[in-house]
């Protein structure tokens, strides 16, 4: 399978990939080096194989991987995140839409998402996690602060204290 390489040459002033290869659907894995800083992308980041980054990883639209995805940084996405593995975060993650992972997602922060929270394996963050829907978690949930969504499909919080916030239809 091939690998891109992205270093801190393809990132401009602003900290957004230049470089000359379509991220939207790449055909292999991505590994982005860019010495521990950030890296943005204007555009979605769709990678059939594994997603790996020494930074932050941003991307304006979805962030997608048939493999892994794992940054030492924080990981944000301007849609939502899909991944065929575990999603791995030293920072926070944070989706405007939802997050789907075949396997774990951990987080060193906090773990938010406008949408849904599934996960085929465990959910764990240093921080607090909250969902604009629902969370699923084939595993265990762990969190250091609240667990909040609308509602707790599937999955065990373990760590933390769970607040569901949706409304029930109410007879008078």
């Amino acid at each position: 399978m091939t690998t891109l390489k992205i270093t801190i040459a393809d990132i401009d002033d602003l900290g957004y990939y230049n470089g000359p290869v379509d991220v939207t659907d790449f055909d292999g894995n991505i590994e982005i080096d860019t010495g521990g800083d950030r890296c943005r992308f204007k555009t979605s980041v769709n990678a059939s194989g594994y997603i790996k980054s020494s930074g932050a990883l941003y991307a304006d639209g979805y962030i997608a991987s048939g493999g892994y995805i794992n940054s030492i940084g924080h990981i944000h996405s301007g849609s939502y995140i899909d991944t065929g593995g575990n999603i791995d975060s030293g920072g926070d993650i944070v989706s405007v839409g939802g997050i789907n992972s075949h396997g774990y997602i951990n987080s060193v922060g906090y773990i938010a998402s406008g949408g849904y929270i599934n996960s085929i394996g465990h959910i764990h963050s240093g921080s607090y996690i909250k969902s604009g829907g629902y969370i699923k978690s084939h595993g265990y949930i762990k969190s250091a602060g609240l667990v909040t969504c609308k509602q707790m499909q599937i999955g065990e919080v373990v760590s933390g204290e769970l607040v569901e916030t949706r409304v029930l239809a109410q007879t008078c």
